[in-house]
């Protein structure tokens, strides 16, 4: 009977060293990665909404007019120089010439600007503001675009890996995570769109100032909107 028993445990251990020498195995599942691909705990991401500065817009445009390298008015002027000489009155002898028969003198002459040439020189410096004017609106806008953007890929980076532990979990299903992907490539795309809509307005406004003080606006331009 004992040795029935001591068969019987032996039997079993090596059936169970046979099963654990041919155990496939064990892959684990796949794992959709996040737009990231940062590993970080969702419990932990608390995006904070970027506190909106107030921009002078006033300030930049008056600025940026004010930089504007206005050429000097260059005036044209034209000098004649003649001599003319006044022969005597009949009865004078020639002995009595004297310095009062001759002339001589200097004419100066100086173009106007017309009526036209003043229209059209204000036309232009209204052209220019009102053209500083739209750059400086397209450039707020686009950083209220990138304000709202940044806060609401910070709500969706949450939102997806959140989704990423609901379905390695057994959740749901791998849908829900994807959607939320595409939301944060989305929002990533909006927020890359509005920074290069400001560079570009930041480029277009310094470009108008004089070059001595084009890195000095700059500077100011960056101090207003960040």
């Amino acid at each position: 009977m004992l040795q029935n028993k001591i068969k019987a445990v032996l039997l079993l251990a090596f059936s169970l060293c046979a099963y654990a020498e041919e155990k496939p195995e064990i892959v684990p599942p796949y794992q959709v990665p996040t737009f990231t691909g940062e590993q970080i705990d969702w419990h932990k991401m608390k995006p904070a909404i970027n506190p909106a500065k107030t921009v002078d817009a006033d300030l930049i445009v008056e600025t940026v007019n004010a930089c504007y390298p206005v050429p000097a008015m260059n005036v044209e002027l034209g000098l004649k120089v003649g001599a003319t000489f006044k022969p005597p009155s009949t009865g004078q002898t020639v002995q009595s010439l004297d310095a009062s028969q001759y002339y001589a003198g200097i004419i100066a002459s100086m173009p106007l600007y017309s009526g036209v040439e003043i229209d059209k020189e204000q036309k232009l410096a209204i052209e220019r503001k009102l053209n500083t004017a739209n750059v400086v609106a397209q450039m707020l806008t686009a950083l209220s675009t990138k304000r709202r953007a940044e806060r609401m890929l910070g709500l969706y980076l949450s939102l997806e890996k959140r989704s990423q532990k609901r379905v390695q979990d057994g959740i749901v299903a791998v849908d829900e995570q994807i959607a939320q992907l595409e939301k944060v490539a989305t929002t990533q795309g909006e927020l890359d769109a509005a920074n290069a809509a400001i560079e570009g307005a930041r480029l277009s406004l310094i470009h108008q100032c004089k070059p001595e003080d084009a890195e000095r606006l700059n500077n100011f331009i960056l101090s207003e909107i960040y």
